[in-house]
């Protein structure tokens, strides 16, 4: 009998990392119920002995399996068979990684494996989400129509990505620009500034002194204070890490002012888009909430999609328990509640996610907006202070005798 390794948090919030037999994950899983545990997450031991995620030795980009699931859609719309399709990805595809993974996936074809199966050995590669609508798909006989929403899917991923990426680059840019001039400023101009002050003999304004004596403590200790920044970040990494630590932190960012409902609607967003997606396409409410549980990252919500999970299965409401858990906001408790009435929940809860995701792109440029000004003035403000620090000890030359 396989052994599955496993973090899950007890009744008391308390992380527990562990191991058990059982025939599948999923009776595991309810082994794991009836004794009061939630499942956080699967771990899987590396090679070497030590745990690893389940993903850590992925071989495929997020852009590469797009572009291969894009294609395999296009491609079998068009009236040709898997097989086909994926030899024509093989003969015109560039990228090694990707040719690699369509020659595995062809040759398990030709082995007797369905593509599910084939890409569930590849886990690493695959997600749960993925696994189980082309298995959906190959049932139904709708393949194509699965791959297509599967690759809609991915691609609104990534374009949130890259609206975030490509929004934060000239705040970081010019966050950099201003910590390299007080660099030099400090480690340049004002020791050449303190050596004619000195052989003038000239007594110096406080500020201007405070300002030496903090350009020859960076000059003098920069290594440390590298050192140091090095120490603190990985700490914040290793802790971060850690089942603990990671629960305290998705707790203190959520409460924040601002931040806090800005990473709400991100994980909310993902929670409804996934089980919309899945729902959509033919996977059943309760499979898809126990896919979902493993999509979502922050604490909170995996907590709160957990019991959705357990009462549903119990027959209550989806819409009800989303309201229950009050992370929900209120208008994606009420289109829910419309989709129930009208059969039509996979429509709704993409419809969720499409408003939630115009809401995040709308609070980042908001902040984003903010953070230049902000950046500015403080760039502003520190540069001018050791600028007048050092004139007003330039002006005060003036009294010396000569």
């Amino acid at each position: 009998m396989p052994r599955f390794s496993y973090e899950a948090m007890n009744a008391a919030g308390r992380r527990i990392m562990d191991s058990g037999e059982a025939n599948t994950r999923d009776d595991l899983m309810l082994s794991l119920q009836s004794k009061g545990l939630i499942l956080v997450r699967w771990v899987e031991a590396g090679p070497s002995g030590k745990s690893l995620m389940k993903r850590s030795g992925r071989s495929l980009k997020s852009k590469e399996l797009l572009l291969m699931t894009r294609e395999m859609a296009h491609l079998m719309k068009s009236g040709l068979p898997i097989d086909r399709s994926l030899t024509i990805i093989i003969q015109t595809s560039e990228a090694k990684p990707l040719l690699a993974m369509t020659q595995y996936l062809k040759e398990s074809l030709q082995g007797g494996k369905s593509l599910s199966d084939a890409m569930a050995a590849k886990a690493e590669d695959f997600t749960d989400l993925y696994i189980n609508m082309v298995r959906v798909g190959e049932m139904g006989g709708i393949l194509p129509q699965v791959l297509e929403k599967l690759a809609g899917f991915m691609e609104r991923t990534e374009e949130i990505k890259k609206f975030i990426i490509s929004s934060s680059i000239y705040p970081a840019i010019l966050m950099m620009i201003g910590m390299v001039s007080v660099g030099v400023i400090m480690g340049v101009v004002v020791p050449r500034f303190a050596a004619i002050f000195t052989d003038l003999g000239q007594k110096i304004p406080a500020s201007t002194q405070l300002l030496i004596q903090a350009s020859q403590f960076l000059r003098s200790w920069w290594w440390v204070m590298i050192l140091a920044t090095g120490a603190i970040t990985l700490g914040l990494w290793r802790f971060s890490a850690s089942p603990y630590g990671k629960d305290r932190l998705d707790r203190i960012w959520i409460k924040m002012p601002v931040l806090g409902s800005l990473i709400m609607d991100i994980q909310v967003g993902r929670f409804t888009r996934t089980l919309g997606t899945l729902v959509q396409s033919g996977v059943p409410l309760l499979k898809g909430l126990s896919i979902v549980r493993e999509v979502v990252n922050n604490v909170v919500v995996k907590l709160a999609a957990e019991q959705i999970f357990r009462q549903v299965k119990e027959g209550k409401r989806i819409s009800m328990l989303m309201k229950d858990q009050r992370i929900f906001p209120a208008m994606a408790v009420q289109m829910v509640a419309l989709g129930e009435e009208t059969g039509k929940i996979g429509e709704m809860l993409i419809s969720v996610s499409d408003d939630l995701d115009a809401r995040v792109q709308s609070k980042i440029k908001s902040l984003l907006s903010l953070l230049e000004p902000i950046a500015i003035l403080l760039m502003g403000l520190l540069i001018g202070g050791v600028v007048i620090s050092m004139l007003t000890a330039i002006f005060g030359m003036n009294d010396i005798e000569f």
